[in-house]
């Protein structure tokens, strides 16, 4: 309740001082739709920050050319404030740049800060620095960023530092060249100070150059997490002229690429904790400080209910989980180097799901044991059967995934994004200004003009 209570005191202060923010904060939870907010929510059982601020307003996702959008489209969109075709970053169908409010800022003479949970070369930290045909282009983002006017960069890494080949000059090397100070280990990040350019890697990042899972911090914790990114942003990038700090969640999307509803929700609330340092840090500054909280686009196609448990739901069920789909999975593939036999897969599920295979209903058993025979490769399907049923993630996992979210009272309809509208909440200067019904461009275009 503090935090409500924080967020509601401030909203009776902020829009009462000057026209335009000095600091602005611009929040993204990749793939966090409403359900996810929702679900984080109701079970963390306390009002998060991210669902207290007093402005709220829906917003559409689309990209240039598909209902459905994807991130790169989506990241060019909250950054520059025009569509593209999915999969482009920061550039039009037609080879046009597409500048980003950050650009405009630096200009301003504001610093430019750009934190992820994932890799700095991923879609949507890209999308305010770097201008590519494709999110695929990892090593020339990479590049890009290392020649950037962004003053100050944290998330799990870079994918091709050295390009796909890993025979190209190393971007880290090129981003020191361009006055950047690369941090690597927390001694490092503590020791960085205003007046730099710096780059923060996370101490010990995924093979995906991520964090770590929040689920999986017992067997892999995160020495820093996006909440210290986040802080420390704040700390780097302290000028008269004020700031720009994009945070993105980038995890929250991957756990429900998988269907893993546990750490959705565990990436939710990390994400939650780092609106948290902002809302903090406008309560010292009122009457100077813009905060908003966007998503991207929705994925998974969560439903907050189930058709085996109308009416019903158990979230702290979630709790059972101990690893990430992502551990599990690597688990699962250790473990079939040497046979894994179905009842050595059923024993593995229950350990870290907390289903007992005799108490499945008939229909979760024969889902389990086709998942295993699958994954083992005693069955093999049409390829389209296989993407539709495991979407080219591990079929263990995730059945195991399906069957204890249902448990749960929770529902996916995909392994990929969806159409659905996302929520934007925002308080400080000019929060008023996103209330309403609007398309994601909207957000870089009113973050423009308050630019005037």
């Amino acid at each position: 309740m503090k935090k409500l209570f924080a967020a509601a005191a401030l909203a009776a202060v902020l829009p009462l001082a000057a026209a335009n923010p000095k600091y602005i904060f611009l929040f993204i939870g990749d793939g966090m739709g409403a359900p996810q907010v929702a679900l984080a929510t109701e079970y963390a059982r306390e009002k998060l920050t991210l669902g207290s601020l007093p402005t709220v307003g829906v917003t559409a996702t689309r990209s240039l050319n598909r209902f459905i959008t994807d991130s790169a489209a989506a990241g060019t969109a909250l950054a520059a404030g025009e569509k593209t075709n999915s999969g482009m970053i920061g550039q039009s169908p037609d080879g046009r740049r597409l500048e980003s409010y950050a650009a405009e800022a630096v200009r301003r003479g504001k610093k430019i800060g750009v934190v992820t949970s994932v890799s700095l070369d991923h879609a949507t930290p890209a999308a305010f620095y770097a201008h590519v045909p494709s999110r695929s282009n990892y090593y020339d983002i990479a590049c890009q960023m290392a020649q950037s006017d962004i003053d100050y960069l944290a998330g799990g890494g870079l994918l091709q530092p050295k390009g796909k080949d890993n025979k190209q000059p190393d971007a880290y090397e090129l981003a020191r060249k361009n006055g950047y100070t690369v941090a690597r280990t927390v001694k490092e990040f503590e020791a960085l100070k205003p007046g730099i350019k710096a780059i923060a890697v996370a101490p010990n990042p995924t093979r995906q150059a991520s964090l770590q899972y929040e689920i999986d911090r017992a067997v892999a914790p995160n020495p820093l997490i996006l909440a210290d990114f986040t802080r420390k942003g704040i700390e780097l990038l302290q000028n008269p002229n004020g700031f720009f700090l994009m945070v993105e969640g980038g995890m929250i999307d991957w756990a429900c690429h998988a269907n893993d509803a546990a750490a959705a929700v565990q990436e939710t609330i990390a994400f939650d904790r780092a609106v948290e340092v902002a809302v903090e840090f406008a309560e010292r500054h009122p009457g100077e400080t813009l905060i908003v909280i966007t998503a991207d686009h929705e994925t998974g196609g969560l439903t907050l209910g189930h058709g085996q448990t109308p009416y019903l739901n158990d979230y702290s069920l979630l709790d059972r989980q101990k690893l990430s789909f992502q551990k599990f999975s690597a688990e699962v593939k250790k473990r079939k180097r040497s046979g894994l036999s179905f009842a050595e897969a059923c024993k593995l599920v229950e350990t870290n799901y907390g289903l007992d295979y005799g108490k499945l209903t008939t229909a979760e058993q024969a889902a389990l044991k086709q998942a295993w025979e699958v994954s083992t490769q005693k069955r093999t399907l049409p390829e389209a059967e296989a993407d539709e049923l495991y979407g080219g993630h591990e079929p263990i996992t995730v059945a195991a995934n399906r069957i204890f979210a249902a448990k749960a009272g929770l529902g996916w309809s995909t392994y990929a994004h969806t159409a659905l509208p996302v929520l934007t909440a925002a308080i400080g200067i000019n929060s008023e200004k996103f209330t309403g019904r609007y398309d994601n461009t909207a957000i870089a275009r009113l973050l423009r003009e308050m630019l005037q």
